[in-house]
């Protein structure tokens, strides 16, 4: 089951997870999200949960008077550019649909 784990990049691109993560064997090969909290405190692991990225999805909307299905279709198109705030939001969508299972997130991009 997908988890939200704090971790420190060591480079060379290694990650010093601060947990270890529930069913996962070492030499498993994982997909990993990666948000500096730094540059987006709002992103942090106590927002990130699944209630956490549907209100960050829905905040991106709202700045952008937007729903996420469009946004997403005209974003991988190559319409909307490459603005930062465009691939945190294409971050997060995937992320959710990811974690949820779903194709298209209920009240969320509708």
């Amino acid at each position: 089951m997908p988890e939200v784990i704090s971790a420190v990049y060591e480079g060379d691109g290694m990650v010093h997870l601060s947990q270890e993560p529930e069913g996962v064997k070492p030499q498993d090969r994982l997909t990993l999200l990666v948000i500096p909290v730094a540059a987006r405190k709002e992103l942090s692991t106590e927002t990130v949960g699944l209630d956490g990225l549907r209100r960050q999805i829905q905040a991106f909307e709202a700045r952008y008077s937007l729903k996420t299905s469009e946004f997403y279709t005209r974003f991988l198109h190559g319409e909307l550019g490459d603005e930062r705030d465009f691939i945190v939001w294409a971050g997060l969508h995937d992320l959710l649909q990811r974690m949820t299972g779903y194709s298209q997130q209920p009240g969320v991009g509708d």
